[in-house]
């Protein structure tokens, strides 16, 4: 999940702070969202989901939208820790390469891939998202899960994402959106605090023609705000009072302190969140 990294991100590029950030926090991010980086997903306002049930639920729907199966392979652009990667090999049987700019992440998500018996056929490298080196076509299946909005230009990657799909593969993606209207006397351009390491955030209705324009099919794109949003910042936020003592023996008071404003400025925010799917046209 990506959040803002108060003020400790002054100064630095967007590309700088978000680096430092999943460097410094990756390990506590997925302690608190449930062994992923993402939200999860609940059925309805009463579903009993734990917050890492619910967050192997969206794994689920997000491996569903793929279709992907044994022999294929998938490439996942921002990776995180590798839950979902490894979730996507072990219910699917397909080899996936995860990449991701933080070293600390790619050295966490490989140690998970042999804990979990599957490194023979997931990987995790540090690299650049924008400056994809695999041939064309050399993939089945790309997903961006949760990764998207901290990426420089969208469109840019998403075209290098269709140049890697095989015609006809499948790429799907969560993405934070952008649901309010603009603020009376806001300029253009004007970004809240929250939105530090989310990039420009932007709204759903736009994403058909950001699609078209990578050279991609839109297949779905549908708000999930309500089953995803408000449940995982309320599950984050009752780890962080139930569990404190032991968080902060683990982590230290500043990232604990650090992480109580981020859920509460997540929570006033009223970004939205969506799940989009496409695929590249051609057999």
């Amino acid at each position: 999940m990506t959040g803002a990294a108060g003020a400790r991100t002054q100064g630095l590029t967007q590309q700088e702070a978000e680096d430092g950030f999943y460097n410094d926090t990756s390990e506590f991010l997925a302690e608190l969202s449930g062994g992923s980086l993402h939200m999860g997903y609940w059925e309805s306002p009463d579903d009993p989901a734990t917050m890492s049930e619910a967050s192997e639920r969206l794994t689920g729907l997000m491996a569903e939208r793929l279709g992907v199966g044994p022999g294929q392979r998938v490439l996942d652009i921002g990776c995180g820790t590798g839950a979902p990667a490894i979730q996507l090999a072990r219910t699917t049987g397909a080899a996936v390469v995860g990449i991701t700019n933080s070293p600390v992440q790619a050295r966490l998500a490989t140690e998970k891939a042999r804990e979990a018996g599957v490194a023979d056929r997931v990987e995790f490298r540090c690299e650049d998202a924008t400056r994809l080196g695999y041939p064309a076509g050399s993939f089945d299946a790309v997903w961006l899960f949760e990764s998207i909005m901290a990426m420089p230009d969208r469109l840019a990657v998403l075209r290098l994402a269709a140049d890697v799909l095989r015609p006809g593969g499948r790429l799907a993606l969560t993405d934070f959106l952008d649901r309010k209207e603009p603020a009376v006397g806001a300029e253009q351009g004007d970004q809240p605090q929250y939105s530090v390491l989310f990039g420009k955030l932007m709204p759903l209705p736009d994403y058909p023609g950001l699609l078209e324009a990578a050279g991609l099919v839109p297949v779905e794109i549908a708000d999930v705000s309500d089953r995803t949003v408000a449940r995982t910042l309320a599950a984050m936020r009752r780890r962080l009072e139930d569990d404190r003592e032991a968080l902060t023996r683990r982590f230290g008071a500043q990232v604990v302190g650090q992480f109580d404003g981020i859920v509460r400025r997540l929570e006033a925010a009223g970004f939205g969140y969506g799940l989009v799917v496409a695929h590249r046209p051609g057999r």
